[in-house]
C-alpha cells in the first residue's frame, strides 16, 4: 500500500483508535522534526533530492542524525529486531516473510512491496501479534515514520525508466484473435487444443512464461496447417476468407508480390521487410516448380507467415546505441494499445495512423482510446481483465456438492456469470464510476437467477437484462452469486477466504499464506451445532494464526449472510448469524451494507489497487519502481472523487511505461 495514501486514508484509522492516538501523535511531531534536521532542509532543492535519491536514505545514520530517532542505525534497525526479527528471520521466516535480511534502507527499497505490507500492519496494529511482545505508542510512530520517509524515496520528474521490454508471444486468445482477424475464420484453435498459459502476477499475458518451446512450435505449425486446410475446406461456403488469403488464380509475378506483401504486413501489425516477401515469392516458385497447383502452394506461404516469429510474438524494435529510454513506434504503440484494450491485432484505423505518425500525438491517441472503449471489442477486459483479476474465470469450473445444493445446475452457473459481465461491460462501455464495482444500485438478472436472488422476476426472461436495485445487499460484484460462488467451498461458505479476497483483491494488501502445518477446519469440531463462525474461531484461535485472521476474518463475518451459492440467509446451523467483525483499526463491520460503505470510503486504495493490476495486464510484465508514479497520480485523484474506468485506462495509455521502452541491456 502506498504511504501517500496510508497518511490519507490510514491516518485517520489510527486516530480513531485509542490506544495509538498517542502514537499519530509522535508521528505527527516527528514529522516536523525530521523536517528541521539541516540535511533535509538542504534538500529542499530538486538536485540535492535527485541526488539523495541516487546514494542514500535520508533517514540513514549520518552525521547531524544522532538525535534523529528516525535513523535505521542508530534506533529504528533494533526495534525491528526487537519487535519482529524473531518471527520474520531468515530460518523459516513467519509467513514467508523475513524481514531480517534487509540490512539497510537501499534493501528496504528494493523490497518494497514486502515493507510496505511491513507498514499496513503497523499501521492497523494487527503486529506484532497480540501475544507478543509490544512497542510503544511512541516506537511504533518511530517505526512508522522511518517506512513513511523510506518508502517514499521516489522522484517522478526524474526517474526514467519504463521497465524492462517483454519479449512474448501471442497468449491463447490472442492468437485465435489474430487468426479471425487475419482470415476471417473463428477456429478458437489455441484455445480448445493448446494447454493453458502458466499465470504470472495474476495474468497470463505477462511476458516472462510466454516463451517458445519446441513443443510450442510443434503446436504452432499443426495449426498453422489446420488454418490452411480450413481455408481450403471452406472456400465454397466462405469465398471471401478464401479470397483474402489464396488471392486469384494465376497471379503475375507482379501481383503475386504485392499480395505476399499485403499478408505480410496485416499478419505482422507493421511493414514487413522486403527480404521477407522475396523469400515467400522464391517458396512458391519453388513450390510451383514441383508441380504443385496455386493453392497448395499459396498453402505453403501462409504456414511460413503464421510460422513467423513477427506473427507469433510482439516483437518491438531495439535500438543498440540507446542507452536512454526511447518512444516506442507508432506500429508498436498501436499493437500496445489494441493487444491491452481488445486482447487482438489493431484494426485497420490503427494501423493507418500509424503509417502516417499520427498516433503518438495525445489528441489522437486519446481519441482513439475513447474509440477502442467504446468498441464491442472492449468486451475482451471484462473476460481477460476483470475475468482473471477478480476471479471470475473460475465460475464455469467451480465444483458444487449436489448432495447439498441439489438445485445448482448449468443454467443457474451461466446467470450468475452473465450478470456481473454484463455489469462490468455496462461500467467499461457506459464509462461508469469505479464505485459501482463496489456497489451499484443496478444488476443484469434473469427470471432464474431473480428467483435465486429472492427478487421479483416479473417480466425476466432467460436473458439478463438490467434491473434496478433498491436493497444494497445486492449491487457491484462483491455481493454477486458468481463471486460468492468461487469464493466459497463446495458445500459451505469459506470466511477467511472470502476475507483474504477483499483484503488482496481489492485493497491490496493480502494475508501470507498459512503455516503448512495449520490442521483442517474439521480438526477443530466437538461434533456441536456449531456455525461456521464459531468453528472458524476455534480454528484461527492460536496465536500464530490469529495475527492474520484478525486482518481478514472480519470481511469474511460480513458476507457471511450468503450461503456458498450466494442466496441470503438468516441462519446457520439453526442459529442466527452475526455478520458483526472488528478490524485491527477499530473499525467495525456490521454486514455487507456496512463492508461496501467502508470500501467506498478509501476510494484511493482501491484505484491504486485496481490500476496496479491494470498497469501488469497492459505492460505484460512485473510491476517496477517507475509504476509507482503512475499509480500515486490515480489514486491522488481519487481521493477528490472515484474515476471513471476511461481515467485510469487513459492515465496508463499516456504514461511513460506505456509509451517509451528501453533496450533489454540497459
Amino acid at each position: 500500500m502506498n504511504p501517500r495514501d496510508l497518511r490519507l486514508a490510514g491516518s485517520a484509522r489510527l486516530r480513531n483508535t485509542a490506544p495509538r492516538r498517542k502514537a499519530f501523535a509522535v508521528l505527527k511531531r516527528l514529522r516536523v522534526r525530521l523536517m528541521c534536521v539541516p540535511i533535509l532542509r538542504v534538500a529542499c532543492s530538486a538536485a540535492a533530492i535527485g541526488w539523495m535519491l541516487l546514494t542514500a536514505s535520508p533517514v540513514h545514520a549520518q552525521p547531524g542524525q544522532q538525535d534523529n530517532p528516525l535513523s535505521w542505525d542508530r534506533n529504528v534497525r533494533g526495534l525491528f529486531s526487537r519487535y519482529c526479527q524473531s518471527c520474520h528471520k531468515e530460518a523459516e521466516p513467519s509467513g514467508g516473510i523475513d524481514l531480517a535480511s534487509d540490512t539497510d534502507p537501499r534493501m528496504i527499497l528494493n523490497n518494497r512491496d514486502t515493507w510496505e505490507q511491513v507498514q499496513f500492519v503497523l499501521q492497523d496494529g494487527s503486529m506484532p501479534p497480540a501475544d507478543a511482545r509490544q512497542p510503544s505508542d511512541e516506537q511504533r510512530g518511530w517505526m512508522l515514520g522511518f517506512l513513511a520517509e523510506t518508502l517514499e524515496q521516489i522522484d517522478c520528474q526524474t526517474l526514467n525508466d519504463p521497465g524492462p521490454p517483454p519479449l512474448r508471444r501471442l497468449n491463447r486468445v490472442e492468437y485465435d484473435n489474430a487468426i479471425l482477424d487475419l482470415t476471417g475464420l473463428d477456429l478458437s484453435l489455441a484455445v480448445e487444443t493448446f494447454p493453458p498459459e502458466t499465470s504470472s502476477f495474476g495474468f497470463d499475458n505477462v511476458g516472462q512464461p510466454l516463451a517458445m518451446t519446441p513443443v510450442q512450435v510443434e503446436q504452432y505449425h499443426a495449426a498453422a496447417r489446420r488454418v490452411v486446410a480450413e481455408l481450403i475446406a471452406t472456400k465454397e461456403a466462405a469465398p471471401a476468407a478464401y479470397r483474402r488469403i489464396f488471392g486469384p488464380e494465376g497471379p503475375q509475378d507482379q501481383e503475386l508480390r504485392a499480395h505476399f506483401q499485403t499478408l505480410s504486413d496485416r499478419a505482422f501489425r507493421r511493414p514487413a521487410q522486403a527480404s521477407w516477401v522475396d523469400r515467400l515469392t522464391e517458396l512458391y516458385r519453388f513450390s510451383r516448380a514441383a508441380d504443385e497447383d496455386h493453392e497448395t502452394a499459396l498453402g505453403h506461404v501462409v504456414t511460413a507467415i503464421l510460422m513467423a516469429p513477427q506473427f507469433l510474438l510482439r516483437v518491438e524494435q531495439n535500438r543498440p546505441d540507446e542507452e536512454e529510454p526511447y518512444p516506442v513506434d507508432d506500429y508498436e504503440l498501436a499493437s500496445r494499445l489494441s493487444f491491452f484494450l481488445w486482447s487482438r491485432p489493431p484494426d485497420r484505423q490503427l494501423l493507418e495512423l500509424a503509417a502516417k505518425e499520427q498516433l503518438r500525438d495525445p489528441e489522437v491517441l486519446r481519441q482513439q482510446t475513447m474509440r477502442m472503449l467504446a468498441d464491442p471489442r472492449s468486451k475482451a477486459l471484462v473476460q481477460n481483465f476483470f475475468g482473471q483479476w477478480l476471479g471470475l474465470r473460475g465460475v464455469t469450473t467451480h465444483e458444487v456438492d449436489s448432495d447439498v445444493f441439489p438445485e445448482f445446475d448449468d443454467d443457474l452457473r451461466g446467470a450468475m456469470l452473465a450478470e456481473v459481465e454484463a455489469l462490468l461491460w455496462e461500467i467499461i462501455r457506459e464509462d461508469r464510476p469505479l464505485s459501482e464495482l463496489l456497489d451499484s444500485d443496478y444488476s443484469y438478472l434473469n427470471a432464474r437467477l431473480a428467483k435465486h436472488y429472492n427478487l421479483p422476476s416479473d417480466g425476466l426472461s432467460e436473458t439478463v437484462q438490467r434491473v434496478q436495485l433498491t436493497d444494497r445487499r445486492r449491487g457491484g460484484v462483491l455481493t454477486s452469486a458468481a463471486l460468492l460462488l468461487v469464493q466459497s467451498d463446495p458445500n459451505r461458505t469459506n470466511i477467511p477466504r472470502r476475507g483474504n479476497y477483499i483484503a488482496d483483491r481489492i485493497l491490496g494488501n493480502p494475508a501470507p499464506p498459512p503455516p503448512p502445518d495449520v490442521p483442517q477446519l474439521e480438526a477443530v469440531t466437538d461434533g456441536g451445532n456449531l456455525t461456521l463462525r464459531e468453528l472458524f474461531e476455534k480454528h484461527s484461535a492460536s496465536p500464530a494464526c490469529a495475527g492474520c485472521h484478525e486482518r481478514i476474518d472480519p470481511f469474511g463475518f460480513a458476507l457471511e449472510n450468503y450461503d456458498a451459492l450466494g442466496r441470503w440467509r438468516e441462519q446457520d446451523a439453526g442459529q442466527a448469524i452475526d455478520p458483526t467483525g472488528r478490524l485491527p483499526d477499530g473499525r467495525e463491520l456490521d454486514g455487507p451494507v456496512a463492508l461496501k460503505q467502508m470500501l467506498l470510503e478509501s476510494p484511493a486504495t482501491f484505484t491504486r489497487t485496481l490500476a496496479k493490476n491494470l498497469l501488469i495486464y497492459a505492460l505484460g510484465r512485473a510491476p517496477v519502481e517507475a509504476d509507482r508514479c503512475v499509480l500515486d497520480a490515480l489514486a491522488a485523484a481519487a481521493n477528490q472523487q472515484s474515476p471513471r474506468f476511461s481515467e485510469v485506462v487513459w492515465t496508463i495509455v499516456n504514461s511513460r511505461p506505456f509509451l517509451e521502452r528501453r533496450n533489454p541491456e540497459y
